[in-house]
């Protein structure tokens, strides 16, 4: 242990391999700029990336098949013991219609049943906790289909193939975005934290570490654009 904190204390750059998970919302985002920042920083480290769901990412950390992961998760998350995680940032999850389609200034989760949801298969967060929700309420889960892929998700739902829940960053920088509307559900304003999870005791790679968690930090916090909501 001792050997390991004085690894981390010294500004000896890390070298060898570092593994990474990143759930693929936020990959899809910040990714490709950090893993190059991180190269030009670290020049004698290879980076290997992980992707899959947040308890996923968790467990491999926790067995210590990856050094770290950003995933989301909520606030109140409990870590296994061993584990540790700090907030990077915070996304709010935001519903999406094809633009015009709804035009009410505000809907209650009841009243969107007909209309159905374009999620991710089971096994996301997002998905999990609108179903918690429904199931609070005691309504029923409408899935009209069920893809990866943001992009994707947003083109049909712009298509009116129903109705999506997307982080509102990745909203933002959308190729649909012109296609949509922001729809407000007052019964269902659900955010995210951006955790970055490691083991408790820091290793030879914590810099790297460090500074990925700093990379996906600055690029949560920019400037917002601005989305068209129904009034």
């Amino acid at each position: 242990v001792d050997r390991l904190r004085d690894l981390v204390q010294n500004d000896q750059a890390p070298t060898g391999v570092f593994r990474i998970g990143v759930i693929q919302t936020v990959g899809d985002m910040v990714l490709l700029d950090t893993l190059q920042r991180l190269n030009a920083a670290f020049p004698g480290l290879h980076t290997e990336v992980a992707s899959g769901w947040g308890a996923q990412l968790l467990e491999r950390v926790a067995n210590a098949e990856i050094d770290a992961a950003v995933a989301l998760f909520p606030a109140t998350k409990v870590l296994p013991e061993g584990l540790v995680g700090r907030a990077l940032g915070r996304l709010e999850l935001v519903v999406v219609a094809k633009k015009g389609s709804m035009p009410r200034r505000s809907y209650k989760l009841r009243e969107l049943y007909d209309v159905g949801w374009v999620l991710n298969p089971d096994g996301c967060g997002f998905r999990a906790g609108l179903a918690r929700t429904l199931a609070q309420q005691g309504l029923s889960f409408k899935l009209n289909l069920e893809t990866f892929g943001t992009d994707l998700q947003l083109g049909l739902v712009a298509n009116g193939a129903g109705l999506g829940l997307m982080p509102l960053p990745i909203l933002e920088r959308s190729r649909h975005l012109a296609q949509l509307d922001i729809i407000n559900v007052s019964d269902f304003k659900p955010q995210l934290d951006i955790w970055l999870i490691q083991a408790q005791l820091p290793g030879p790679v914590q810099h790297a570490i460090d500074f990925v968690g700093q990379e996906v930090e600055r690029a949560f916090a920019g400037p917002v654009a601005v989305v068209q909501k129904v009034r």
